[in-house]
Parts: structure tokens; sequence; C-alpha cells
């Protein structure tokens, strides 16, 4: 089990963060970045399974910045509440308290990992930041940022039955260099099982495909 502690971004925003470290030396970093509901048990629970799997995990409460400790429930109000967040911080501001979590890892490789919001967020930190790899699950907002070129290898899964990520967006970002995809038979998040499409096996599939990944390029 990990622990809530706080960091300190670069514009001096301070912020909460669930730090979750494996038994003995870590193979790696993660800096997990949640969806639309903030850090939510289940996010939390995601951290503590990848520093089962060996990783230093890091999830920022990136919603701190307009609403401390927000952890929104799985509805669509939620989601709603969620998005609002979302719009009152902007794009920029999270990629600072992404950059602390990448900076307070052990030394070594990192990589970002999210899930929907948090996936379009992986992608652009990706472009952005000192990144060894990055994993995004169904990146919501991915035509908004496709153009930002990763600056390291990136693993998508995608949901076939996905509205956001329509099989052109999918087929252009596969073309990227470096850009890794898997498509799932699956819906968009499908694999937070609160959600209505979550599905079983695609976060089965996912889940190794990821393991795999991270194993790769983290060590």
């Amino acid at each position: 089990m990990g622990a809530i502690t706080q960091l300190t971004a670069s514009d001096g925003h301070r912020l909460s963060v669930y730090r979750a470290d494996p038994i003995g030396h870590a193979r790696g970093g993660v800096v997990l970045l949640h969806e639309i509901y903030g850090l939510t048990a289940q996010t939390r629970g995601i951290a503590d399974w990848l520093a089962d799997e060996g990783f230093a995990v890091i999830a920022p409460s990136l919603f701190d910045r307009a609403e401390k400790g927000a952890n929104i429930a799985y509805s669509e109000a939620g989601a709603e509440h969620g998005r609002a967040l979302r719009d009152a911080i902007g794009w920029d501001a999270p990629l600072l308290d992404i950059a602390a979590a990448r900076a307070a890892l052990p030394p070594g490789k990192a990589a970002a990992v999210g899930e929907s919001y948090g996936a379009s967020l992986a992608w652009r930190a990706a472009a952005a930041l000192p990144l060894d790899a990055a994993v995004c699950g169904s990146p919501g907002n991915l035509a908004d940022f496709l153009p930002e070129t990763p600056l390291c290898p990136v693993l998508i899964h995608f949901g076939t039955h996905d509205p956001k990520t329509p099989a052109d967006l999918r087929a252009r970002a596969r073309a990227i260099p470096g850009v890794a995809a898997v498509d799932h038979d699956a819906g968009h998040a499908f694999t937070c099982p609160v959600r209505d499409g979550f599905d079983a096996a695609a976060t089965r599939a996912a889940e190794t495909a990821t393991l795999a990944f991270l194993s790769k390029f983290l060590g």
C-alpha cells in the first residue's frame, strides 16, 4: 500500500500525490495520471499494482490546482465536474505537476501512464518531458494533441468502439515513428471496473501488453 504525500511544482504550486514503492530495488519509475474523476481509489489501486510489479509509482492529484483532494464519483454528473476542473486548469499547468512527479521518482528510467484524461496528458508529457516511455489508455483528446510528436516510445490502447478515437485517428497515430498501438474490441476507458464500459478480457490483454512495454523500455 502507498501513501499520500506532497510535492511542489516548479511554479510553486503544492500538490498531493499518491506514492507507492516496490519492495527492494525499483525496475523503473512511473508517473500515473488519473482519469477525469481525480485521484480515486481506482487510480491508487493501479499504483499499488504497478508497485507490486516492481515499479516506483507517483500519481499526482492533477485537479489540486482547482480543487484540493478532488475524488469524484463515477457518474455523468461526476464527469461533468471533472471536465469543469480540467477546463479551469487548462492543459499546460498539469505538465508542471507531471514534471515534479517525474523528478521525485528514484534515479533511472521513467514512464508516464494514463487513462482517458490522463492518457491525453501522458501523450503530451511524452512530447515535452524527459521520459523513457509512455502508455496511453483511451486518450480521449488525442485528436487535439496528435501533432505533438513524442520524444520517447509510446504504447496506445484503443477501444475500437470508442467514438473519441475513430479508425482514421488510430491510423494516423500508428503512422507516427515510435508509436505502437493495440486495438481492443471495447469502448472508451474499458479498463476501469467501475465504469459502464468495463471489459475484463480487454483489460487483461491491456495489462499484459503494458507490463511488457514497461519492462522493455524501463527494465
